[in-house]
């Protein structure tokens, strides 16, 4: 970093000197040393630039207090944005790599395409081992249909049972931690949540993306006993552009898209824990000092606001609107 961006880092460093979130940290999955998870975790995105100095932010923020758990870092391909894995290489050489719970994945679901992409992931985080593999983005057409005609005919295809028996000889050799799966359908997610490979879903939710995880996925989710991680909950940041809705004078910030969903004190959420791409120092500090709990009646106003955009679905961000009718009109 310049002496600017590191005066810039050193103001927000200190302008945050008793931070601590406002939520418990997770322990449906911990560190290699034990400790429970912080629910706030930061993701690379390669739809943003992130820079380097994040991820020290971050882990700094969260090691302020206990209460805050340990830090989770995530990062699809690490290929794609070298700054922001610049940053997570150096943090897991000089933090004690047991108390940091590092996450990563691929879509190639071939042995040879989990083998490599395990390898690239662990170049960069100790290289001995990873906290969480996901196998990401898992689409309908790789569920196999038994009898026909009912969702609850469908079972993982061939391709997944081959890699999901390839995983687990990552946690017999000690490279993987746990195994987890990726996917914007949530009827793959419940699908998935039978699995005893799995240990974690990682699902699309947020305010304006809910009514078909909280009826299909998380339900299952819960039943299986599978921790859930939320992503996409900013909807790619569209959320907090606002809306030409005459009902709404203010747009949610970050904070607001993050702590949604984790629900209400009388309404919370099964969600373990979110992950964001926060685009720079300002975001970060924002979105973790503002999540929160909301009031029942900030729920309510966020789902309002969320329905806008599940209807018009003009940037395509919903991929399976069908689930959405099913969520609603309660057929399966």
């Amino acid at each position: 970093m310049d002496f600017f961006s590191n005066l810039m880092l050193a103001l927000l460093l200190a302008s945050s000197a008793n931070f601590g979130l406002a939520l418990a940290p997770t322990k449906s999955f911990t560190t290699a040393s034990g400790l429970p998870v912080s629910r706030y975790g930061l993701g690379g995105a390669a739809r943003t630039t992130q820079p380097s100095c994040l991820v020290p932010l971050y882990v700094d923020q969260i090691k302020k207090k206990k209460e805050n758990g340990a830090p989770f870092l995530f990062y699809y391909n690490p290929r794609r944005y070298p700054e922001f894995m610049s940053g997570i290489k150096q943090i897991c050489s000089t933090e004690n790599r047991e108390n940091l719970f590092v996450a990563s994945g691929g879509h190639d679901i071939s042995t040879n395409g989990l083998d490599q992409r395990l390898s690239d992931c662990l170049e960069y985080c100790g290289k001995e081992y990873l906290d969480l593999f996901i196998l990401e983005y898992i689409l309908p057409n790789e569920l196999e249909d038994e009898v026909g005609g009912h969702s609850s005919s469908l079972k993982p295809g061939p391709k997944l049972v081959s890699a999901l028996k390839h995983t687990q000889t990552w946690l017999k050799n000690g490279s993987v931690r746990y195994i987890g799966l990726s996917t914007h359908s949530h009827m793959v997610g419940k699908v998935m949540s039978y699995c005893p490979e799995i240990d974690v879903l990682m699902l699309r939710y947020g305010m304006s993306h809910k009514d078909a995880a909280e009826t299909i996925s998380f339900p299952a989710a819960k039943e299986n006993g599978k921790a859930t991680i939320a992503f996409t909950s900013t909807r790619w940041n569209a959320l907090q552009n606002g809306t030409d809705d005459v009902q709404f004078d203010d747009a949610p910030t970050s904070a607001d898209c993050l702590s949604f969903v984790f629900g209400s004190e009388s309404s919370p959420s099964p969600v373990d824990a979110v992950l964001h791409s926060a685009r720079d120092e300002d975001e970060l500090i924002e979105s973790m000092s503002g999540l929160r709990k909301l009031s029942e009646e900030e729920e309510r106003k966020w789902r309002k606001y969320g329905e806008i955009f599940e209807v018009s679905n003009d940037d395509n961000f919903d991929e399976f609107p069908e689930e959405r009718l099913q969520a609603l009109y309660n057929y399966s």
